[in-house]
C-alpha cells in the first residue's frame, strides 16, 4: 500500500499510529493507560508498535527552546509575543542508549520529529497533513526516508539568478572599518562553544499551511533549526581532527500571519531569488537570519542565500554580515541585510517535500552563508556520489539519508574555515550547561539526570549526583575514566582503550590519521599518513601527506584501466605489458582488501555506469550491476546451447513419430 498525498511523494512502506504519550506536566494522558507504565523521571515517554518492533522514547526537555523569543505580526495590529507552549524535546530510545538520538516536539497529543537508531532514520508526522479527511485525525504517520518515492529528487539548490551581487552592484558603507573584517576570536577561551545566533523568520504560507497554529510553526522551525546545529557542532573545520565546537542556536522566531502585513516585504515576491532579494530588505541584527515558506515557483530551486567570499573585495553576505546600502537605480538606495538565507517546502510538481529535504536544505543553505560553494560534481574528492550518497553541499536535493548526506565535504569545511576566521567576529561564547546532554566548555561529558544518564552515557555523572560526585564529569564512583560517547579511544567498559594500532581519526581524503596512544582516552593531533597508505576509500595512496598517488606508483608501475568488465573497477598496474588488477599482482591495503575505484568513477563507457566503491559497475539508475565482457558471452553461449537442445529435442521427437 502507498501514501499518497498532496504533503509530498509517494511511500511505500508506513505506517499509522495512535502512541501512547505521556507529559510530566500535562493534566491527562493522550492515551488511556496507568501512570505506572510511565517513569515519572522524564519529561515524556512516548510508546508505540511499527515495522514489527516496539518503539520506547525517553525524552527531556530542550530548556533552551523556552527562552527563544516568539513574535508574529497581524495585519494593522502591533507585534504579538507567544511564550513556547509547545514542548520540544530530545532523547534516547530505551533499548539502544547512545546508538540513538531522538528529536522533536510534542503538540495537541501529537509527536512529530526524528528517531536516530543504528543509521536508520524514522520520521513521525502529523497524520493530518498526509490526509484528507478526519478518519486518521490524531494520529501520527511514521516512515523511513528509504521508502519515498515517485519523488523529485533532483531539487536544485541553484537559482539562475544566484549571483546578484556580482553584476552592477554599488554598495555602500557607512564606516570605512566594515571593510576590515574581524574574525572570530578564540584566543581568550579556545575549548568553548561558539554560536551563531540566529532568526528563523515563517512567512504566512507557511502559517496558514500549519492551520495557523503559532505554536507547531515555531516548532517546525526550531527542528530545523536543531538539525543543522547537530551537524555543526560535529564538524572539524580546521582539519585538527577534532570540532570545532561552532553551533546554530535560535534566538528569535517570527512569524508573518497576514499577506497584508505593512512590514512583509516578500508578499509579492515573483520568484525565490526575488523571495530573498525582499527578504533582505527587513531590519535584523543576527548572526543570520533565515526565512522559510509554503511557496511554488517556476524555477526548480528549493533555497537560496547570499554567499559571501574572503578578502577585502570579497563579496559581502553571510553570517555576521553589518547591513549595506544597495542602489537600486539612480541615485535610489535601500538598506539590506545580506546575513539571510530562504527556504520553500513545496517543489515544482505543486507537492511538498520530505521533511528530510527541507531540514538538509536549511543546512545546506547556512552552508553557504557560512562561506561554502557547491561540491563541483566532477570532484571526487568532494561529490563521491554512490551508495553513500553526496555531501551536504551537492547542488542537488536528496531525498533518502545516506552516509555523507549530513557531512561536509573537505571543500566546503575549507571554504568555510576561512569565511570563519575572517568574519566570524558575531560567533559568541555559547555559555554551557551541564545537564542538557550536550558536552560543552570544560565538560568532560553531559549525559543530562540520573534517571537518563544509564540509556545516554553511563561513564558519566548525572549533574543531579550527589556530593561529592560532581556532574558532567566520568563517573568515576563506578572506575569510570572516559566515555566511548566522547573518544573513540575509550572502550564500553568506560576503560582507556589498549589495542594497538587502533585508528581514532582518518581523514580520507587529506591523508591525516591519528592512533590511539593505549595511555590516554584522548585522541592524539593528527599527522602526516605515511607514503603507500590508502585514501580517498582505497583508490589512491598517500604521498608526502596528500592524496596523489597509486599503489601501482609506489611499486614503480604505471596505472592502467583493465578491459575485463568484472575488474572495471579496480585499480589496474601495467606489468610486463598487460593491465592486470593490483590485488592479483599481491598490493593490498593494510586490511587485506583490494584497491578499488572510488564510488562514483565512471565505467563501461556509458554516463549512466559508475562504480560503487566495493569493485562493481553498477548502473545508477536500476542499481544493477552492468551486465556486459565476458558475463555476457556466458550468458550468451548458455541461451545458445539452450537454444540447440531444445531444437534437437523437438528434432528427435518428430523423427520418431515419423517412423511410427
Amino acid at each position: 500500500m502507498h501514501l499518497k498525498h498532496t504533503y509530498g511523494p509517494d511511500i511505500k512502506a508506513y505506517e499509522i499510529i495512535n502512541p501512547v504519550i505521556k507529559e510530566a506536566n500535562a493534566n491527562r494522558n493522550t492515551h488511556p493507560v496507568k501512570d505506572n507504565k510511565f517513569d515519572k523521571e522524564f519529561d515524556a515517554e512516548v510508546q508505540f508498535r511499527a515495522f514489527n518492533k516496539s518503539f520506547h522514547l525517553l525524552l527531556y526537555k530542550d530548556l533552551q527552546f523556552q527562552k527563544v523569543r516568539i513574535e508574529s505580526y497581524r495585519s494593522f495590529k502591533s507585534s504579538e509575543h507567544y511564550k513556547a507552549s509547545s514542548n520540544f524535546y530530545e532523547g534516547t530510545l530505551k533499548d539502544s542508549g547512545f546508538d540513538s538520538r531522538v528529536s522533536g516536539y510534542i503538540e495537541n497529543g501529537i509527536f512529530s520529529g526524528i528517531i536516530a537508531e543504528n543509521g536508520t532514520v524514522y520520521f513521525l508526522e502529523s497524520a493530518d497533513l498526509f490526509f484528507h479527511n478526519f478518519i486518521h485525525s490524531g494520529n501520527i504517520v511514521i516512515y523511513e526516508s528509504a521508502d519515498i518515492t515517485n519523488f523529485e529528487e533532483y531539487q536544485d539548490f541553484r537559482d539562475n539568478e544566484n549571483e546578484p551581487l556580482k553584476k552592477n552592484m554599488f554598495l555602500y558603507r557607512n564606516k570605512l572599518d566594515e571593510y576590515y573584517f574581524k574574525g572570530i576570536n578564540r584566543t581568550l577561551k579556545p575549548g568553548e562553544h561558539y554560536a551563531c545566533r540566529i532568526e528563523m523568520v515563517a512567512d504566512h504560507t507557511l502559517y496558514e499551511y500549519f492551520n495557523k497554529n503559532v505554536y507547531v510553526v515555531s516548532a517546525f522551525l526550531y527542528l530545523h533549526a536543531k538539525y543543522a546545529d547537530s551537524v555543526f557542532r560535529r564538524t572539524d573545520f580546521d582539519g585538527t581532527g577534532v570540532p570545532n565546537n561552532i553551533r546554530i542556536v535560535v534566538e528569535k522566531i517570527y512569524i508573518y500571519e497576514s499577506l497584508n502585513d505593512p512590514n512583509y516585504p516578500m508578499a509579492k515576491a515573483s520568484s525565490l531569488f526575488d523571495f530573498l532579494s525582499k527578504f533582505a530588505r527587513r531590519t535584523q541584527y543576527f548572526c543570520l537570519s533565515i526565512c522559510m515558506c509554503y511557496r511554488r515557483y517556476s524555477s526548480r530551486a528549493v533555497g537560496n542565500a547570499y554567499k559571501p567570499t574572503t578578502g577585502i573585495h570579497g563579496l559581502p553576505g553571510g553570517i555576521c554580515q553589518e547591513p549595506l546600502y544597495f542602489r537600486l537605480d539612480g541615485f535610489k538606495y535601500v538598506k539590506m541585510n545580506f546575513n539571510t538565507a530562504v527556504v520553500t517546502i513545496i517543489g515544482t510538481n505543486r507537492k511538498v517535500l520530505p521533511l528530510i529535504t527541507t531540514l538538509l536544505a536549511i543546512t545546506h543553505e547556512i552552508g553557504h552563508s557560512f562561506g561554502s560553494d557547491h561540491d563541483s560534481p566532477t570532484n571526487l574528492f568532494c561529490s563521491p556520489g554512490g551508495e553513500k550518497g553526496h555531501y551536504i553541499m551537492h547542488p542537488t536535493t536528496t531525498k533518502k539519508l545516506k552516509e555523507l548526506s549530513n557531512v561536509f565535504s573537505l571543500c566546503s569545511r575549507r571554504a568555510m574555515y576561512k569565511i570563519i576566521a575572517e568574519r566570524g567576529n558575531c560567533l559568541k561564547v555559547y555559555p554551557s550547561t551541564c545537564g542538557n546532554g550536550i558536552r560543552e566548555g570544560n565538560e568532560e561529558c553531559d549525559c543530562g539526570w540520573e534517571k537518563i544518564c544509564k540509556y545516554l552515557d553511563p561513564c558519566c555523572t548525572p549533574f543531579d549526583a550527589k556530593a561529592p560526585e560532581k556532574g558532567c564529569t566520568f563517573r568515576n564512583k563506578t572506575g569510570a575514566v572516559c566515555s566511548p560517547k566522547e573518544s573513540p579511544c575509550c572502550n564500553k567498559d568506560c576503560t582507556v582503550n589498549r589495542q594497538k594500532d587502533k585508528i581514532c581519526y582518518e581523514s580520507d581524503t587529506s591523508c591525516f590519521i591519528s592512533y590511539c596512544d593505549q595511555n590516554s582516552a584522548v585522541c592524539p593531533a593528527p599527522e602526516k599518513a605515511r607514503d603507500a597508505y590508502p585514501c580517498l576509500k582505497s583508490s589512491k595512496t598517500c604521498h608526502k601527506g596528500f592524496c596523489n598517488s597509486s599503489v601501482c606508483l609506489d611499486n614503480n608501475l604505471e596505472e592502467c584501466k583493465c578491459k575485463e568488465w568484472h575488474y572495471f573497477c579496480f585499480v589496474c598496474c601495467l606489468k610486463d605489458k598487460k593491465c592486470i588488477p593490483a590485488h592479483n599482482i599481491g598490493f593490498l591495503t593494510p586490511w587485506n582488501s583490494p584497491f578499488v575505484l572510488v564510488e562514483g568513477t565512471p565505467c563501461n563507457g556509458s554516463k549512466h555506469n559508475r562504480c560503487d566503491g566495493t569493485g562493481r559497475c553498477i548502473n545508477v539508475k536500476t542499481r544493477v550491476e552492468v551486465d556486459t565482457g565476458e558475463k555476457a558471452i556466458w550468458w550468451a553461449l548458455a541461451i545458445l546451447v539452450l537454444v540447440v537442445l531444445v531444437l534437437l529435442l523437438i528434432f528427435i521427437y518428430l523423427l520418431i513419430k515419423h517412423l511410427k
